[in-house]
């Protein structure tokens, strides 16, 4: 393949473009058939990089000239030199050298498989775009080291939303943290239930504090398409989409920005750390939130949230909507600087 596959390739092409029956338009290749990139850059044809593997494995291999400078693995051979623990940058884990994928291997193996990662490392001069098998959830310092690379992301969430009316969907998300257990977990879900209401839930895998997720009994098939679960969403735009009314929140700070900024109102679930100052600010400073209250078992139940969605969404007597439609358009701000400059 090494001889012999990017002049096929671009032969094969050739003939199918001047055909004109199946043109070539695109070229997705895995990143270690860099040789399929190298082609398409030729023929001026868009081609991406695809990464199945994690977006970790891929920085590390990029950064292999790096090691080889710094004495950790022989140039020619791929053998690792001095066992070393490493950072690809500030923000990444620490790595090992006895993590490379070339361990383990016989001498004859290790010096092709050494050889392939040299063709990875020529994809980011061919592509634009590596699309990568992971997320930003899990491995957003390793997307962050290498420009080119984008999370392959489930949109799904997005398409449901176009479905949906104007500020119709309660969206409920409790950032990358937060844990609750499955007497919680079931009111939660009662609540959106009894609500009426279309609802877009993230649960993620780890939400529950030492046990799977379970679902009350026949709750999906209740919900059905008025409800849509995922296990990650991007938040940015589900909150600047029309159709939704509300931001179910642990008010981390981001979360905060991000529905402040997009002028959606908040039911406050805070957790930990700074959240309840964010929620404070949230429903008495800012005015743009109610606060969810637990009960006297430290639960907040089925009732309470359906009684505050309804306060929130049909009442709106305390100005909420009026509020956080005017911090989103800076209104705060402007006044602020009026009175600012009027002083001085």
């Amino acid at each position: 393949m090494e001889a012999d596959f990017e002049r096929f390739l671009e032969n094969l092409m050739r003939q199918m473009n001047e055909r004109g029956e199946e043109k070539v338009t695109c070229v997705i290749a895995d990143v270690c058939c860099s040789a399929a990139l190298s082609v398409a850059k030729k023929m001026g044809i868009p081609g991406f990089g695809f990464c199945p593997a994690a977006v970790a494995n891929l920085a590390l291999c990029l950064h292999i000239p790096k090691l080889v400078e710094s004495g950790f693995i022989a140039d020619d051979t791929g053998d690792i030199v001095e066992n070393q623990m490493f950072r690809i940058t500030p923000t990444m884990p620490e790595m090992s050298t006895s993590y490379f994928g070339l361990n383990g291997l016989s001498a004859s193996s290790k010096r092709t498989v050494f050889r392939l990662m040299e063709e990875v490392r020529r994809v980011p001069t061919l592509t634009d775009r590596i699309l990568c098998n992971s997320f930003w959830g899990i491995e957003s310092p390793a997307l962050d080291s290498i420009p080119q690379a984008v999370p392959i992301e489930d949109s799904s969430c997005l398409t449901w939303l176009d479905q949906q009316q104007d500020r119709s969907v309660i969206y409920v998300s409790f950032g990358s943290f937060s844990v609750m257990n499955q007497a919680q977990f079931e009111e939660i879900a009662a609540g959106l239930e009894q609500s009426g209401r279309p609802f877009l839930w993230v649960v993620r895998p780890n939400l529950m504090s030492g046990s799977a997720v379970v679902y009350p009994e026949n709750f999906l098939d209740r919900v059905g398409d008025r409800g849509k679960i995922v296990s990650w969403a991007p938040q940015q735009k589900v909150l600047a989409h029309r159709a939704v009314a509300c931001f179910v929140s642990h008010c981390g700070w981001n979360s905060t920005l991000e529905g402040l900024s997009n002028g959606v109102p908040f039911l406050c679930w805070p957790c930990l750390a700074d959240q309840f100052l964010n929620e404070n600010y949230i429903c008495e400073i800012w005015k743009i939130g109610l606060e969810l209250k637990a009960d006297e078992k430290g639960i907040i139940t089925r009732e309470e949230i359906q009684r505050k969605i309804e306060e929130l969404l049909c009442d709106d007597r305390q100005g909420i909507r009026t509020s956080v439609e005017d911090e989103r358009d800076g209104g705060r701000g402007r006044r602020w600087r009026r009175n600012f400059s009027e002083k001085f």
